[in-house]
């Protein structure tokens, strides 16, 4: 069974977090299959529904971008091959039930998707031109119902799931939990003069481990390439040209201007008629008749502005651009000149008197300052025409004549260049690009000896590679790795001697010796921490915290490996459980505890529902696919 063979290649958490991940319906993978079966040969049956190559080939690449290479390829197809049968039996077993999604479900979905709404409203042309081209409406949006339907069994679920408080009480309490203790170290190095390594055992280790001391398989690449930039450097420009483009493109070299305004606002209600707008304008002018006739802006916007922001620090708005500030005030603020001050200015919010207090911006820098710059992009536009041509030469020279780049270099009058070894990690350069080494491993280069498919390797930047030399994966001989694989072996043998000493003297302290007494006596340190949390990783070793908070209440001693290979001793003096009175703790806790759960009890229904479904494995034609 699938499962068992992915329970056998993933242990520990991420075993389960695998059961877990397949077991869960996934709405938005693999959806397109679900409208449109295909025909082709099936890797499995899942009642009257095919799972058929093409799908699980497109589920396989998908998955393997989300594992970023941290699970096997085999590994993977099984998974997804697993996750695919799920979502199918749930699939049929909710049709079956009759649960369906209703046409205003699916209209109210789209109308809030907000890839098809312009300035937060639902647009008709924008979701005509935004649907992906693999759909019509019809079957996007019967993609739109599975996913609501698949949603919705998961949520029903868990809005059904229950956490009590004294569930949530407890996580609390072990989650802020805190721990008097005190550790000491034995040192491996202590017992290096009664450790040896002979060179049997490092032979033996070196036949039994000899996939650790592997060499990458490497290969050397002959590759030409074209770069806009690189053509671009050979145009002559002009200085009529730079000045022509430098006038032609002057916003471009203008930081944009910035005014420091002050304001005194008035305000009136919203649905205020003429005649309260009418008082407060009057009220407004009073105001502005006394800045007018000499009294202090800053002071009067302290007595009388209305605006909550900016009225305590004498009406200052601090600087802004254009589009900032609504239009009546930025049209005023933008006419002014330093120290003016306006008349009054209505706006939604009521009336502005401003005061003007500074410029900034508005500058053009100086042709010479960005006279470099210029060069660059005259070149560049120049050149895009020849660039475009030479690569499409490029792309169909090198297609149509696969098994050499020479006919590619001669109609482009290129130099074939080529690389260091590099192994499928990458080089420098242009080899560290994952185009370039996907292209370079890849069986229609590296198996099939073609060239490879033009390589994008930025906007402007392309390249035709095919390999010219190859190197196996292999094994480096043992008078290479013969020192690696002594001090490797010393290091286990010194921290078995440390994992000695340390179990002798745990088994002494569990019978009633003293852990300070023993200190003296065994020549090591005891560290007093003091009572510390889970996080505390400043004063105390990481790998101490990690082994303290792990071992059982009735356990007061116990020894933990640290990272360099020396051997801890975790003595816990007091445990002092964690406060359940934040709420919002509490809160938040409850509702991982929800979601965890609602996880779980999920991934049991939907693996329940399997177990009652007709499936159908091609077991051969999966061998095929994972060779």
């Amino acid at each position: 069974m699938l499962l068992h063979s992915i329970r056998e290649r993933a242990t520990g958490w991420f075993a389960w977090v695998i059961v877990i991940l397949i077991s869960i319906p996934f709405a938005l993978w693999g959806i397109n299959s679900y409208i449109t079966p295909d025909s082709n040969p099936s890797v499995a049956n899942v009642g009257d529904y095919k799972v058929s190559v093409q799908e699980f080939q497109n589920a396989v690449q998908e998955q393997s971008k989300e594992f970023k290479g941290q699970v096997d390829d085999a590994l993977i197809k099984k998974v997804v091959l697993e996750k695919l049968i799920n979502n199918r039996a749930l699939l049929n077993f909710l049709s079956d039930t009759g649960q369906t999604i209703s046409k205003e479900q699916v209209d109210a979905y789209i109308r809030a998707d907000t890839n098809f709404q312009l300035d937060g409203v639902f647009s008709e042309e924008v979701y005509n031109r935004s649907l992906p081209s693999a759909y019509s409406k019809s079957n996007y949006r019967n993609r739109v119902a599975t996913q609501l339907l698949l949603q919705q069994f998961s949520e029903g679920i868990n809005n059904s799931t229950f956490v009590s408080d004294l569930e949530v009480e407890r996580v609390i309490q072990l989650v802020k939990q805190k721990r008097d203790i005190a550790y000491a170290v034995i040192k491996a190095e202590n017992f290096k003069d009664s450790v040896t390594v002979n060179e049997e055992e490092i032979s033996n280790y070196y036949q039994s481990f000899q996939n650790q001391f592997e060499n990458p398989e490497q290969i050397k690449l002959a590759y030409l390439e074209i770069s806009r930039k690189e053509l671009a450097k050979d145009i002559q420009i002009t200085d009529e040209q730079i000045d022509k483009y430098y006038q032609s493109n002057i916003a471009q070299y203008t930081q944009p201007e910035r005014r420091k305004a002050s304001h005194i606002l008035f305000t009136f209600a919203t649905d205020a008629d003429s005649s309260a707008k009418d008082k407060v304008k009057q009220d407004a002018q009073v105001v502005l008749d006394k800045i007018n006739q000499g009294a202090d802006f800053s002071e009067m916007a302290k007595e009388f502005s209305k605006d909550p922001g900016s009225a305590d620090s004498g009406g200052d708005l601090g600087f802004f651009g254009r589009g900032e500030m609504v239009p009546a005030f930025e049209d005023s603020a933008f006419s002014l000149n330093p120290g003016d001050i306006s008349g009054l200015v209505e706006s939604s919010f009521g009336y502005h008197i401003i005061k003007l207090d500074s410029i900034e911006g508005g500058e053009s820098k100086p042709l010479e300052d960005v006279k470099d710059k210029i060069i660059e992009s005259i070149q560049i536009e120049q050149v895009e025409n020849s660039y475009f041509e030479q690569v499409e030469l490029m792309q169909t020279t090198a297609f149509e004549q696969p098994d050499s780049l020479e006919p590619v270099a001669s109609e482009l009058n290129l130099k074939i260049k080529e690389s260091d070894f590099i192994s499928s990690s990458g080089g420098e350069g242009i080899f560290a690009n994952p185009k370039l080494l996907n292209a370079a491993f890849g069986d229609s280069v590296l198996e099939e000896g073609n060239n490879s498919d033009l390589i994008e390797l930025d906007e402007d930047h392309v390249a035709v590679i095919r390999v010219i030399e190859r190197i196996p994966a292999n094994v480096k001989p043992l008078e290479e790795v013969k020192e690696q694989i002594q001090k490797r072996l010393t290091r286990d043998l010194l921290t078995s001697k440390a994992q000695e000493k340390a179990t002798e003297i745990v088994k002494q302290l569990t019978e009633g010796a003293v852990f300070e007494e023993l200190a003296l006596t065994n020549a090591f340190i005891v560290e007093n921490t003091g009572t510390v949390d889970r996080q505390e990783m400043i004063k105390v070793p990481a790998d101490i915290i990690r082994k303290a908070f792990t071992m059982p209440r009735e356990t007061k001693f116990a020894t933990t490996k640290m990272m360099n290979g020396d051997i801890a001793i975790v003595n816990i003096k007091s445990i002092e459980d964690g406060d359940s009175g934040d709420q919002a703790l509490f809160d938040n806790i409850k509702k991982a505890l929800l979601q965890n759960k609602g996880n779980v009890e999920t991934s049991l229904s939907v693996l329940q529902i399997r177990s009652e479904s007709e499936i159908v494995i091609n077991e051969k034609l999966l061998i095929a696919e994972e060779e």
